[in-house]
This record gives C-alpha cells, sequence and structure tokens, in this order.
C-alpha cells in the first residue's frame, strides 16, 4: 500500500523534507558565525590581535637551508685589511690559576664601527654683482646640498639628509627616531624639521628622475599592480604600487577616484602594450590593456569558500583547486617539456576550465555563483600565463613591492598634507628601483645634490 493515498500529499512530504535540511544547515551556519563573532570579539581585547597570524600551515620540511647547503661562514680578511692586532694572552687557567701546558694560538676576527665623529666642513664662498644680470651671484661647490647663507648657512652634507630619507621612505623609521639615532651614536643633533625640509628639496631634484621611471615602466612587457589603503591628514586615501622587476612606482591619491580605474591609466597611459597582472579588483576591467589574473587570489578564495560549501560544491571547487595547481606546476616545468607538448598540455587546462565553468552544480549557494561569475568573466585571463612565458601566474610580486609601504603606514601612520605624499611616493619609488637596480641611492642623491636645477638622472643597473 502507498504511503500516501495522492500526489499533493507526496510532494507536501517532500517539501518538508527539503525545508527541515534547509533549517539545519542554517542552524550549522549561525552556530559558525556566532563562533566566528566570539571568536573576532576576544582578538579585539589580545595585545597581538592586530598583527598575529592565524591559521598557522603545518611546515612540510624543517626550517632552514637544505642538507648540506655550502657553508654560509663570514669571509676571512685579507691582511692589507686587518686594521690592528691584539694579543690575548692566557698564562694560567682562569678557574684554577694552574698554569697551562701545550699551548697554543688560535685567530679570532672582529668586524667593527670606528667611532662615528660628523666632519664639519667650512666653505669660503666668493659672491659678487654682476653688472649685466643686475643680481648678487655666489659660487657653488660640488659637495654643497644648498645656497644658503647667513643664519641659514649651517646646513648638513649629502649623506646625513640621504641616509635620514632612505630611513624614512625605504625603511619606514620616523623623523623622530631617526634623530634619536643620530643623536645617540653620531652625536649629531638633528631636528624633525631640517629633514623634512631637506627631503622636498630632494624631492624637487627627483621628480624628473621619477617621470623618467614612470616613461620605462610604460615600455615594460609585464607590469603588477595593487593597492592598499592611506591616509592623509585623517583624510582616507590610496596607495598605488606599478611594478616589474626593474622598476617599482608608487602613486598616492585621494578623492573620489583614489581607488578607480583612473590612476592606472594615468600611470601606465593609454598606450600601454604589454601586461598588467592583476588580483581581481573591479576597477581594472574597464582598462583596455592586456591583463593576467592573479591565481593565487583565486586558490585563496576557492579554499575559504569550500569551508562552508556543501559536499557537492566541495567536489566542485576541489576540481578547480586542481586544476590551478596543475597550470602552474606546468609552467614550472615548461623547460622539460618540449613546445608542442607543452602547447597541447595548456589547451587541455583551457578544456578543463571551461568544462568546469559547464559542470557547476544545480542551485548552488551564492558565493559559489560569484565565484564561477567571476572566473567566467575572466576566463582567457586566468591561463595566460601558459601561453605567454614572460607572465608570471600570480601578482605575488606586487604584494612583495607593497609591503614597505604597508609597515611604514602601521609605524608612521602615512602623510599629514598632499605635500608629504608626494614626497613619500617620488623618493620611495626612486628608492626601491635603485635598490631593484643594484645601485646605491646615496651615489644617486649626491648628482642630485649638486645639481641646481631639477634634471633627470638615469638609474644603471648592475650587472
Amino acid at each position: 500500500m502507498p504511503l500516501f493515498s495522492c500526489s499533493g500529499c507526496h510532494e507536501r512530504y517532500r517539501e518538508i523534507v527539503h525545508l527541515r535540511g534547509k533549517n539545519s544547515d542554517l542552524e550549522r551556519e549561525i552556530q559558525r558565525l556566532r563562533e566566528e563573532l566570539a571568536t573576532a570579539r576576544r582578538e579585539g581585547h589580545r595585545q597581538a590581535a592586530p598583527f598575529r597570524r592565524s591559521g598557522l600551515k603545518k611546515r612540510r620540511k624543517k626550517s632552514g637551508r637544505h642538507k648540506g647547503h655550502p657553508a654560509a661562514n663570514r669571509p676571512t680578511p685579507p691582511p692589507e685589511r686587518i686594521d690592528r692586532v691584539v694579543e690575548v694572552p692566557c698564562p694560567t687557567c682562569p678557574e684554577c690559576a694552574t698554569e697551562l701546558v701545550e699551548r697554543d694560538t688560535v685567530i679570532q676576527y672582529q668586524t667593527d664601527l670606528p667611532p662615528i665623529v660628523p666632519i664639519v666642513t667650512q666653505f669660503k664662498i666668493e659672491t659678487g654683482y654682476c653688472p649685466c644680470c643686475r643680481q648678487r651671484q655666489q659660487g657653488r661647490h660640488p659637495e654643497q646640498t644648498s645656497d644658503a647663507i647667513g643664519a641659514a648657512g649651517n646646513t648638513f652634507g649629502p649623506v646625513i639628509l640621504t641616509m635620514a630619507a632612505e630611513l624614512k621612505h625605504r625603511l619606514g623609521v620616523p623623523y623622530r627616531k631617526i634623530c634619536d639615532f643620530f643623536d645617540t651614536y653620531c652625536d649629531l643633533g638633528v631636528s624633525p624639521a631640517a629633514l623634512v625640509r631637506a627631503e622636498r628639496r630632494l624631492t624637487d631634484l627627483a621628480k624628473p628622475t621619477y617621470d623618467l621611471l614612470i616613461d620605462a615602466l610604460r615600455k615594460s612587457d609585464v607590469v603588477h599592480a595593487d593597492e592598499t589603503g592611506w591616509r592623509i591628514n585623517s583624510v582616507n586615501a590610496w596607495l598605488w604600487v606599478f611594478s616589474n622587476q626593474n622598476v617599482t612606482i608608487y602613486a598616492i591619491r585621494s578623492g573620489s577616484g583614489a581607488r578607480g580605474h583612473g590612476v592606472p591609466d594615468e600611470i601606465l597611459g593609454p598606450d600601454f602594450d604589454g601586461f598588467l597582472v592583476v588580483d581581481g579588483f573591479s576597477c581594472y576591467n574597464v582598462l583596455n590593456y592586456k591583463k593576467g589574473q592573479c591565481n593565487a587570489h583565486l586558490l585563496r578564495r576557492a579554499k575559504k569558500e569550500r569551508e562552508t560549501a556543501t559536499s557537492t560544491e566541495k567536489a566542485h571547487l576541489d576540481r578547480l583547486i586542481k586544476l590551478i595547481q596543475d597550470a602552474i606546476a606546468l609552467a614550472e616545468r615548461r623547460a622539460a617539456v618540449s613546445d608542442a607538448n607543452f602547447l597541447r598540455q595548456a589547451h587541455q587546462m583551457e578544456d578543463r576550465l571551461i568544462e568546469w565553468l559547464c559542470q557547476l552544480p544545480k542551485n548552488p549557494s551564492n558565493d559559489l555563483e560569484r565565484l564561477a561569475n567571476h572566473v567566467r568573466n575572466h576566463a582567457h585571463e586566468w591561463l595566460a600565463f601558459l601561453f605567454h612565458p614572460e607572465l608570471p601566474p600570480t601578482n605575488n610580486h606586487a604584494e612583495r613591492m607593497l609591503r614597505p609601504a604597508v609597515i611604514t603606514r602601521k609605524v608612521g601612520g602615512c602623510n599629514k598634507s598632499l605635500l608629504g605624499a608626494l614626497v613619500h611616493s617620488v623618493l620611495s619609488s626612486v628608492m626601491t628601483t635603485c635598490k631593484q637596480r643594484g645601485h646605491r641611492f646615496l651615489d644617486l642623491a649626491r648628482q642630485l645634490w649638486q645639481s641646481r636645477e631639477p634634471q633627470a638622472i638615469p638609474i644603471p643597473t648592475k650587472l
């Protein structure tokens, strides 16, 4: 005898079972959200909550270098580099005062800095009146950093000013701590205001070089882009980074379009013909550039959504995760595979991605549907690195170049004025590019300080 005498009762029973299952899923979701809320509230009261990492992965291998690696000992200094020799006798035992036998002599080297004593230079500047220009002129020595005379004639040299600027804008040390460092180790009294005025003069001199770096970036084959929050006088702003292996440009913008597509369009220009590697942020979608999406962001998003997905959706997300991992592994062994074989496998990866989009489970969750739409909207950009060897699969380079700015934001508190934001953009860009090219910023700064007028000085690349 059938359980239900009519089809309507059968349909109502199926609906009840479905609603009960959905109710159970919602109760589990509510419980999970309650636990996350309680955890978030507890984290706010912990001292290390804003900075500590949670959910650490188990190490796959022992930390440190691999077994059998070459020793990382300091090289033995040659005899001509030894400045002094100190005899250290040990005739008796320091514990029991017994005379030692089988005595020998061993060698130890110690490298240290001498006391840092500032060098004070007096410039005797000749001045005169020009009857033609009807102006008073004065001489300028290459070592001078300023034309100031009179009450402002006691200035700092290029090493002090450049060191302070690099500590501030590349390493993120506030000027008050830099002044304390100079006072402690160099017996040199410096005020933060003097360093602020000096960095503004250095920015004026370095601005043409900054523009030269932007022109070089526009001619690149691949550019990585990313952005992070910033503040200018307690007002929200955004710091952008555009970088490749040889050039890095930082740009700080405020206002309504600070996080819009106008910033990358301004920096890269309308004629940019390379690839722009991005993290999936929607503002890049309107740009008419060739783009490569960051697969690391896609993997993290898929793994996060897998935590709350159903069993069917988990299997579907696992296929996407496996696909991206296989594609990255294929790119890593490009050199070991023939061109024809590699191209065949790359097309197979594309077919797998299309198949994944076509096999979306019925009635997917909103999160999975949004993820699928995101993958579908950029379908030709996820695996572009397989067909263009110069294109990396992730945007990790931009993340690394953005990290110093995040540290500066946490320690120094961003900028107090638009001028300060411009100073940080120009100097940090030039300093970071010098570091990338193996060139000391101090050498470039010496040339900038020697020039009376701003000029574009190219940054060489160390071979």
